[in-house]
């Protein structure tokens, strides 16, 4: 059991316990009477945002689905800020906006800025479940685990290893400063201890569930893992590499405008330009000059500048008017030079430096891979069907409404914020 042993140890927190289960429970229940209930209104329990920006009723987002009940369609925008309910109730359990929000928000940000809306929409919409999913696995699993874990040893066992786990986090992504993280904590109103008791609970579940599960887990047999290497022969296939040195001419430099705007005329003398250009280079080549010289001086392309070095490319990488370059590239050997290439926009010479022929692992060195995957299957398996189980049993309270208040509070995406207020 070794093989797992070590699986187990190295899991990372969403790799453990980010399931594809249903969000939500079907079992009525009413509003938690408790101290749990008073602490749901105050602030922290709900997102920055300005809920008087707008009474008007929530805007869905975009996805191709409905989600539990939250009609969301094609075209619609984000929920309109103080949308939702900003806090959501597992077996009693408060979770909020800000502890679902925080450990997603550097990568929000950043799909932000760079996606455009419908991708943003779509994946701010995944990032948001799959981290609301998982906090409420961690709660239902939790509450199973602390029972088994009561022992004062075991106690100061996972204080520990929270303590590392957090100090990990801390120096991925803040540098190693405390004060930053502390900074950041701080505008998500949690705290430090926030974050140790949120990761204690994480070492617990992932200890138990190990636990739980090691011993039902068995290595495959001979048989089934030729069976796996068989089916999934791409997995343990390294495709062949080539360095590829390029010098192009885009017909739309010659012609001083877009190809598609160009005559059959126009187009067919930008082509003899092209072509009598790249003739001189390859005579150029042919007396010796280095390539990187000669792409510096002729080359009209992107990489130009940089004597047409396009790193190594496999085949098939390459789309547009390079993927004819890269199937010339892949028929030569290391050094050699094609002759000039013509595509619809451009005409192309392309030269082969280093090449890595493609490569199969055998049978016997993939074992131990082999080994690991199956059994992590297995894990998963059994790891996902009892989750499922605890969840079906669970009392969760108003999920579409809590998503609606966590969909408000994202970074609103790039074109929302040039947009502006209208």
């Amino acid at each position: 059991m070794s093989t797992f042993h070590g699986y187990c140890r190295s899991l990372t927190m969403l790799q453990v316990l980010i399931l594809a289960c249903g969000a939500g429970c079907n079992k009525p229940a009413p509003g938690p009477k408790r101290a749990d209930h008073k602490a749901a209104h105050t602030p922290r329990y709900h997102p920055h945002v300005d809920r008087s920006a707008s009474s008007a009723p929530a805007a869905p987002v975009e996805t191709d689905s409905d989600v539990d009940g939250l009609a969301i369609s094609a075209g619609m925008e984000f929920p309109a800020a103080g949308s939702g309910r900003p806090i959501l109730f597992v077996n009693g359990q408060a979770l909020t906006v800000q502890e679902v929000l925080e450990p997603i928000i550097e990568d929000l940000k950043q799909k932000a800025a760079s996606y455009d809306l419908p991708a943003y929409r779509n994946h701010a919409l995944r990032e948001v479940r799959n981290q609301i999913d998982f906090q409420i696995s961690m709660i239902v699993i939790y509450e199973e685990a602390k029972a088994k874990f009561s022992e004062e040893r075991m106690q100061e066992a996972f204080d520990k290893e929270a303590d590392r786990m957090v100090k990990d986090v801390m120096n991925r992504r803040f540098g190693g400063v405390h004060a930053r993280y502390e900074a950041h904590l701080k505008t998500f109103d949690l705290t430090m201890e926030d974050t140790k008791a949120r990761a204690k609970r994480q070492a617990m579940v992932m200890q138990f569930l190990h636990d739980r599960f090691r011993p039902m887990i068995t290595e495959p047999t001979r048989r089934e893992l030729v069976r796996y290497y068989e089916n999934n022969a791409d997995e343990f296939t390294t495709p062949a590499k080539a360095e590829m040195f390029l010098i192009e001419v885009p017909l739309a430099a010659e012609l001083g405008k877009p190809v598609t705007e160009a005559t059959a005329a126009e187009r067919a003398a930008a082509c003899e330009r092209a072509r009598a250009h790249l003739s001189r280079a390859l005579e150029e080549l042919a007396s010796g000059v280095e390539f990187e010289a000669i792409a510096k001086k002729y080359c009209r392309g992107v990489r130009g500048r940089t004597g047409g070095a396009w790193g190594e490319i496999s085949p098939g990488s390459l789309t547009g008017r390079w993927a004819k370059a890269a199937e010339v590239l892949f028929t030569l050997g290391a050094g050699q030079t094609s002759e000039i290439i013509e595509t619809e926009d451009a005409l192309l010479v392309v030269r082969c430096g280093q090449c890595t022929a493609a490569r199969t692992e055998p049978f016997e060195q993939a074992q131990e891979q082999i080994i690991s995957r199956l059994m992590d299957s297995d894990f998963n398996r059994r790891r996902d069907a009892y989750v499922q189980e605890l969840r079906g049993k669970a009392t969760i309270e108003k999920y579409p409404e809590f998503l609606q208040a966590v969909l408000a509070a994202v970074p609103p995406p790039a074109a929302a914020r040039a947009a502006g207020p209208e």
